[in-house]
């Protein structure tokens, strides 16, 4: 995903999940939500905001310099090109279309 248009709704919402199965089966796994810069390969967890981890991606605590629009409340409606969302595990990242290809019923 490489769309600078990331909304809050469109990254919670259960329209934006490619394989609900798979997202359900990620969090069981250990498998974290998190956002990666494909330029600098910087990694953010998805975070609540109180700090805590998120179970869903949430655009709410990712970093300033990856930000280009927020609305009238603050809110993070833009996010600069290269930004993915995806999951890390083990302090790796794993992008959506590479944990839909893991083998999920060994």
């Amino acid at each position: 995903m490489h769309s600078s248009e990331l909304t809050h709704d469109r990254i919670t919402s259960p329209a934006y999940r490619e394989i609900p199965e798979m997202t359900a089966g990620a969090a069981i796994l250990g498998f974290l939500p998190a956002f990666r810069d494909l330029d600098s390969q910087e990694t953010h967890l998805s975070v609540n905001l109180d700090g805590s981890l998120s179970a869903v991606h949430l655009l709410d605590s990712l970093p300033d310099h990856w930000v280009v629009e927020r609305d009238e409340e603050g809110r993070i409606t833009a996010l600069k090109d290269g930004i993915i969302a995806g999951f890390m595990r083990h302090g790796r990242f794993f992008t959506r279309a590479e944990l839909a290809r893991l083998p999920w019923d060994g």
